[in-house]
């Protein structure tokens, strides 16, 4: 159990600070607006939150109707001063966690059509997921969304979700394709085509990264 404040304990404590949310709000709150990029499942939430009431960074009250109960989260001004002293200090770098990377890794361990089926998959998987997303986004044209006062936000979010998917989708087709011209996933090495995509790639990424190197206050 973590003994001082993590990431996922100051996303919740900044929803907290928006406002009030009963547990149950507060969970599906976080699942809607943070499974993009820092998804965390209701039993996390639900523990995270307490955590939060213990280093007083928020307050709950539990409120009866009949034989059930209510409880409702607040954040406390020590946790609004902990928050805008975390929201000052630098992020830690992205982390990109796709298991179907994973399993391409390995491919060789196993067969052809594994490695097949775990881009399918992951296609698959972002779609869902974008469709969703896509479903969200459009609330804010629609009617505003549930915050339309936080709209910037979440339209810088959408703008990056949706290069994401583009990238994700685009990688998908193209990996199924090359996989699909192997004869199997084993021993394959090092084509002349491999080769050129591969020095390509670098010397993009070097263009790319070149600005931030060069400009970079010392």
């Amino acid at each position: 159990m973590p003994t001082e404040p993590t990431t996922s304990s100051f996303a919740l404590l900044g929803l907290l600070a928006i406002r009030p949310w009963a547990a149950y709000d507060l969970a599906h709150q976080a699942k809607r607006s943070m499974r993009l990029f820092w998804p965390r499942s209701e039993a996390h939430i639900y523990a995270e939150v307490k955590r939060l009431v213990r280093w007083e960074y928020a307050t709950s009250t539990t409120e009866r109707t009949g034989n059930r109960s209510r409880t409702t989260y607040a954040i406390t001004p020590v946790g609004r001063e902990a928050l805008r002293a975390w929201l000052a200090t630098p992020p830690a770098g992205p982390q990109l966690e796709i298991e179907g990377l994973l399993r391409l890794l390995l491919a060789d361990q196993g067969e052809k059509a594994d490695a097949l089926e775990a881009v399918r998959a992951t296609r698959e998987s972002v779609v869902e997921t974008g469709t969703v997303a896509v479903k969200q986004f459009r609330a804010y044209l629609d009617g505003g969304g549930p915050f339309p006062e936080r709209a910037h936000l979440v339209v810088l979010l959408a703008r990056f979700y949706g290069a994401f998917a583009e990238t994700m989708l685009d990688w998908c087709d193209a990996a199924e394709a090359e996989i699909s011209g192997w004869p199997d996933v084993h021993g394959g090495g090092l084509s002349d085509d491999s080769r050129r995509a591969l020095g390509a790639m670098i010397e993009r990424f070097e263009r790319r990264m070149a600005p931030a190197h060069t400009n970079r206050v010392e």
